[in-house]
């Protein structure tokens, strides 16, 4: 259930019950600054335990401060200097999460902009939504080194070492962002969020817990470039639309058979 849902159903509940005060003949009723504290939160949108626009904000900008300049992270000489943190709405119902920056993102200073992250942008399009409607992270907020500092567009994936010194930062994030839904983009984040060493081929097509979220696992999007495959991308849609059927979102005809192999 969306926090819109939650206060929905709060502010419908206690309709009800003033409507039935009124009917016993109540005049007056007493509210404790508690109380009159927590309507105004489901008056502005906020839900038990959500924080503000922002505050998230607020919060997101110095957990950011805090990843640039973690000694954990400057100690690990395999990575490169430049911090590409996240991008999007710290109020998406949405969060996808892929594995670190390469060249375009350190480039450009956020996380998939690349030809990969122009094909995230098109999948997100054809959801009905923009990029202003999700929030986009990665778990290592700095693009992996090879063979020293000039390595020109060569990107690779994170390993171990770098998702170990980078796990509690995006643990954070979620928690800020407090999505409800998180996509998990290929098998190094599969692998740093939900600890599975399985193929994202086998670990696709059912929902994961993340804490107290709820995530779907799919093909990160570079995967699909490499493959070129139909049948790929069909995979990944339908993980898109498991994910907007979570969400109760609208899925037309149209949606549904996109990439059918026919």
């Amino acid at each position: 259930m969306s926090h819109q849902d939650h206060s929905t159903n709060a502010l419908s509940l206690l309709n009800d019950y003033l409507h039935a005060l009124a009917d016993s003949g109540a005049q007056e009723v007493l509210l404790t600054s508690e109380a009159i504290s927590k309507l105004q939160d489901i008056a502005n949108g906020k839900s038990n335990g959500d924080q503000s626009h922002q505050d998230k904000v607020l919060s997101l900008n110095a957990l950011r401060e805090k990843a640039e300049k973690s000694e954990e992270y400057r100690s690990i000489q395999t990575l490169r200097d430049t911090m590409v943190f996240a991008t999007g709405n710290p109020d998406a119902q949405i969060m996808f999460i892929g594995e670190a920056p390469g060249a375009e993102e350190e480039k450009q200073k956020e996380p998939f902009v690349g030809p990969a992250g122009k094909l995230l942008t098109k999948v997100i399009t054809a959801m009905g939504l923009s990029r202003d409607d999700v929030y986009i992270s990665n778990i290592v907020k700095f693009r992996p080194r090879i063979d020293g500092p000039d390595q020109g567009a060569k990107n690779r994936k994170p390993d171990n070492n770098e998702i170990k010194a980078s796990i509690h930062f995006i643990n954070a994030e979620i928690k800020i962002v407090n999505p409800d839904l998180i996509i998990a983009l290929g098998a190094s984040a599969m692998s740093g969020l939900l600890g599975l060493e399985s193929s994202v081929n086998s670990s696709r097509g059912r929902l994961h817990a993340i804490g107290k979220h709820q995530a779907i696992v799919t093909y990160h999007p570079s995967f699909l470039l490499r493959s070129g495959s139909n049948a790929d991308k069909r995979k990944l849609w339908e993980d898109m639309l498991m994910a907007m059927d979570y969400l109760q979102m609208p899925i037309s005809e149209k949606q549904k058979n996109y990439f059918l192999v026919r």
